[in-house]
């Protein structure tokens, strides 16, 4: 296989590039509170493999729309199975996660709720401060 370094594209050719991707694989171990990598990707049709670190876990749907691996010679079987991962899956779980609609609906009821001493938010995770 050829690899080549491509640098920064325009958007529009970024899309263009994730959606004729096998897959993309993030590699990091670093738990991140989110992927924005992870959600472009998806919402391209284009699995994921990624370590389950993170907000990586709950992104990927391992089996569905990637994989969640632990080692690198789980990364590179889940590469390899990666084609057979289907991109509407992937396009579906990117619409009924992240829409912009439902987002915002989910982040008001969050901040509705920490304000008025509703305490922890299992959606986001943030907790109340104490009154």
């Amino acid at each position: 296989a050829r690899h080549r370094f491509i640098g920064p594209v325009s958007a529009r050719r970024k899309r263009r590039l994730l959606a004729a991707a096998r897959c993309v694989v993030i590699p990091s171990l670093v738990p991140e509170t989110s992927s924005l990598v992870a959600i472009e990707a998806l919402a391209s049709g284009t699995p994921v493999v990624a370590h389950p670190a993170g907000a990586l876990a709950g992104i990927v749907d391992h089996g569905r729309t990637g994989f969640l691996v632990h080692d690198e010679a789980e990364m590179a079987d889940a590469i390899a199975q990666a084609p057979g991962i289907d991109p509407a899956a992937c396009r579906a779980a990117a619409r009924e996660r992240y829409a912009g609609a439902r987002m915002s609906g989910e982040y008001l009821e969050t901040y509705r709720r920490l304000a008025s001493g509703g305490g922890r938010s299992s959606t986001l995770g943030l907790e109340a401060e104490p009154a």
